[in-house]
């Protein structure tokens, strides 16, 4: 497992007993409810053989959506983007559909237009027709992200929205090779600092806005991805984004970036 994790056998015997007891519970709740056997199979198996890989990450999955089809059509729909797992969190900020109903609405629209914009102006993506892209490869979906920005005083100043691809669906060794990258740590840190303080340095720390934006795909990992719904250029609905650089949502998108920034910074 490419994660940078090294293999623990007590992470791998409490996963291994938390998923044996999830399935002997809702076997049992199965035999009881045999006209709901189906449904209550899919719960118990679906978190264990989602196709999630490098992930030590467990989702818990609601699968009434997807009732009364199989596990295989359940797995294929989170394959191809078509069903997309998500967790529930205390997060405020709207779903796209919310704000799309709210009285914020044409905030929330001008946010998305600024931020295809940057897209465009960072040179992220090139449209092309759909007919152009390779035998065998499909156009990854995508989704729009809503972020309120607030000042000091509580005010909303910004209508933040990103737009993301949906990187769970993507394909180990044919979207991407590697989606790891290195993290200092704290000891490193520490070193710098004693450094900086011995010899009477100014240490200087900066922030690089829309860092994965710059990251420079290779050529076996460049992408296609849908445009977002509603936001199609006109006359040319069907075409699909070539992204030539990492977008947020991508599995590779730090590894990328870290490429990018380590061949510009090291002579």
């Amino acid at each position: 497992m490419d994660d940078g994790l090294l293999p623990s056998h007590h992470l791998s015997k409490a996963i291994s007993d938390s998923a044996s007891a999830a399935t002997h519970q809702h076997l049992s709740q199965a035999s009881m409810c045999s006209p709901l056997s189906g449904e209550l199979l899919t719960s118990a198996f679906l978190s264990r053989f989602s196709p999630f890989h490098d992930s030590h990450c467990l989702l818990p999955l609601d699968t009434s959506d997807i009732s009364p089809h199989s596990l295989n059509s359940a797995l294929s729909a989170i394959t191809d983007g078509s069903l997309e797992p998500y967790c529930d969190n205390d997060d405020d900020d709207p779903k796209w559909a919310e704000a799309m109903v709210s009285v914020e609405r044409e905030f929330w629209i001008a946010g998305t237009c600024n931020e295809l914009q940057s897209l465009k102006d960072l040179q992220v993506f090139v449209l092309v027709p759909h007919s152009s892209m390779p035998k065998g490869r499909r156009a990854l979906k995508g989704k729009l992200v809503c972020k309120w920005k607030w000042d000091n005083t509580g005010k909303v100043t910004h209508y933040k929205v990103w737009y993301i691809t949906k990187g769970f669906a993507q394909i180990p060794r044919l979207d991407y090779n590697k989606m790891t990258a290195p993290t200092a740590h704290l000891e490193s840190l520490h070193i710098i600092a004693h450094i900086a303080a011995s010899l009477n340095w100014e240490l200087h720390q900066f922030d690089i806005k829309t860092a994965f934006l710059n990251g420079i795909l290779p050529e076996d990992e460049q992408q296609y991805m849908e445009q977002p719904q509603g936001f199609e250029v006109p006359g040319k609905e069907d075409w699909v984004y070539h992204l030539m650089k990492s977008i947020y949502g991508m599995k590779q998108a730090s590894c990328v970036w870290n490429i990018t920034f380590n061949g510009a910074i090291v002579f």
